[in-house]
Order: C-alpha cells, then sequence, then structure tokens
C-alpha cells in the first residue's frame, strides 16, 4: 500500500514536471529582429506589393509591419518569397545590412537581392500563375419619403476584377431611378467591361466596351469600343492606381435629337488607398474626348470613402458627377449626386 501511494505521487510530480518545462519552452513562431533591437515572436502572414506585411500575434492580433524596419527575419517553417522579377524563393531566414541588400537563405539556395526587390510573402496562388483570382463590391442606396412629398430613389452600382498572372477582366455598372409623386424623374444606367493583357508587371494593352443610358438626357443609347494601352503604378492592398487611354468609336442614340457617331479619345483611371487602417479612399474617372469636335467631350467621376461594418459589410459615402459637353441645350451638361451607401465587399 505504501509503494502504490509513492507511485501515485512520482507520477503526479512527472506530470506537473513536464507541464512546468512545456510552459517554460519557447511558443514555435516566426521571429522577427527590428533594426532598433526589439524582437518579435508571431506568424508572418502575408506581404502583399507594398512597403509593409502583415504579422500575425497571441498578443496583438495582426500587426503591420514596415518592411524596411526589418533587420532579419526567421521563419519556423519556409516562406515563399517572391520577387518583382518574378522569380519565387522558399527561405527560412531574410537577412538585411545596412545597405538594404537583402540575402534570402532556404534549404537548399542562398540568394541576394535588393530590399525593395522583395515584393509578396506567401503570395496568392494566382500571382504564381495558378488560377484566377476574383474580388469586387456592390452598394445599394434606397430612400423612401412619404407626406407633403412622395419621392423615392434607388441606387445601385457593381464592381468586379477577376485576374490572373497576365490578364484581367475588369466590369462595372451603376443605376440611379428615382420618383416624385409618383413620376419618373430620373433613368441613368451604365455598363463597362475592360480586358488587360500585361506584357509587364506594369504594362498592359486590351479594350474595352461601354454602354450607358439617361432618359432624361434624351440619351436612349450610348455605345463605346475600342482598344487601350495602360500602366499599373501600384497594385497592393494599401494602394492600388492604374490609367489606360486609346481611340474609342462612340455610338450615340438619342429620343429626339439626331442619332451621332464619331471617333474620341477615351480613358480610365481607377485609384483607391486605406488612409488608415479601415477607411478606404476611392476615385474612379472615365472620360472622352471627341477628335472632331472638342466641345463634345463627356466624363464622369466618383469619389468617396468606405468604411468596415462587420464580415466584408461597408458603407461608403460617395460623391458622383457626371459631365456631358455634347448634351442637347435644354438638358444641363453637369449632374452631381450625393450619395450614403451599404454594401458588400469581397
Amino acid at each position: 500500500m505504501y509503494f502504490q501511494k509513492t507511485k501515485g505521487f512520482t507520477k503526479n510530480r512527472i506530470f506537473a514536471t513536464s507541464a512546468l518545462l512545456a510552459l517554460s519552452l519557447p511558443t514555435i513562431a516566426d521571429e522577427l529582429v527590428m533594426k532598433d533591437g526589439s524582437r518579435l515572436l508571431g506568424t508572418v502572414v502575408k506581404k502583399d506589393g507594398g512597403s509593409s506585411f502583415d504579422f500575425k500575434t497571441s498578443y496583438a492580433g495582426v500587426i503591420t509591419i514596415q518592411w524596411a524596419e526589418v533587420k532579419q527575419l526567421i521563419a519556423e517553417e519556409p516562406i515563399t518569397v517572391l520577387l518583382k522579377s518574378g522569380n519565387t524563393y522558399d527561405v527560412v531566414s531574410a537577412n538585411k545590412n545596412g545597405e538594404g541588400v537583402t540575402t534570402l537563405s532556404g534549404a537548399d539556395t542562398t540568394q541576394t537581392t535588393t530590399l525593395s526587390e522583395v515584393a509578396y510573402f506567401n503570395p496568392e496562388p494566382w500571382r504564381l500563375g495558378q488560377g484566377w483570382h476574383w474580388q469586387g463590391n456592390t452598394n445599394i442606396a434606397l430612400s423612401y419619403e412619404r407626406g407633403n412629398t412622395d419621392q423615392d430613389d434607388l441606387e445601385a452600382d457593381f464592381a468586379m476584377t477577376f485576374r490572373r498572372l497576365d490578364d484581367r477582366l475588369k466590369l462595372n455598372g451603376d443605376y440611379d431611378r428615382e420618383k416624385s409623386n409618383e413620376v419618373l424623374t430620373n433613368e441613368d444606367w451604365r455598363l463597362v467591361t475592360r480586358y488587360d493583357h500585361f506584357v509587364s508587371d506594369k504594362l498592359f494593352y486590351g479594350a474595352t466596351l461601354g454602354f450607358e443610358h439617361d432618359r432624361f438626357a434624351d440619351l436612349q443609347l450610348r455605345t463605346t469600343l475600342g482598344p487601350l494601352i495602360g500602366y499599373e503604378f501600384y497594385d497592393s492592398k494599401a494602394m492600388n492606381l492604374d490609367i489606360a487611354s486609346g481611340p474609342i468609336y462612340v455610338k450615340e442614340n438619342y429620343y429626339s435629337a439626331e442619332n451621332d457617331e464619331y471617333a474620341a479619345l477615351g480613358w480610365q483611371l481607377n485609384f483607391d488607398r486605406f488612409i488608415t487602417d479601415s477607411i478606404q479612399f476611392y476615385h474612379r474617372h472615365t472620360g472622352l474626348l471627341s477628335m472632331e469636335d472638342t466641345k463634345d467631350f463627356a466624363w464622369d467621376s466618383w469619389t468617396g470613402l468606405r468604411f468596415p461594418i462587420y464580415a466584408g459589410i461597408v458603407a461608403s459615402t460617395e460623391i458622383k458627377i457626371e459631365y456631358d459637353g455634347g448634351a442637347q441645350e435644354d438638358v444641363d451638361k453637369t449632374d452631381t449626386t450625393y450619395s450614403v451607401k451599404l454594401g458588400y465587399r469581397w
């Protein structure tokens, strides 16, 4: 009986000692040694084309680290690093000297590169030539007013991008309908598609096809079609900017005015940037300038701020400006719309 008590006591003591040893061992994690000498333990999530990357810690969640401030990265498991040149490496450590030269070390190879050449950590599969990436957003704004004036407004829009390594397809559209005292006072919509083929990581060429309708501007249908050449200045989670331009064939059908067709110079600009960790500024601009009559000049712009709410649901405030220099004399050339929208982003 005494022997059994001792045996149980011994087992308990061994278990307690093992637990204390396990708690005292360092947690398996990636390690960052910063330029100021501090050390961070966590997991490298990804670097997405910008100057920073996401690092997940147990005490502060996901934090943003400036890549320029890191002196050494030591990975518990190999991290896939994609350079701007397109080369990829599975590395377990990255060491930088004071001049920005980075040495990437893996199980079988060592590569020396520059600080700015490191574009992505753990890139999404499409950046490695594997499949497509789909992202987009959709928004809606509704108003229903009853009283001295019966007013119904509906605004909706969407934007989607399908992307693989060398190709991109963009689709966007919007719809606006307003009624006052059961009388239709505004109805317009547009749909624009664009295909891009990248010949380098920045330069692309492609084509665009668009349709636009505005009943109260007498425009039954405007069709635009033509080639584009463009440049993508930034492509990251933090900031995106691309510009494209080219000759466009324009055909305009009107309800009462004479139909028209002409050649124009067209352009498209897309920009967005996170001005804080959660608030995103965006601006989209399209334009057409007739090569036959410079007075026939039309452009549209959308400028706003997006605020995340929960699980992809976002709110946004937006100013939309539509200008048509070729509008009929009895029609205003400029329309300005202020909106507060609720939407979803994926």
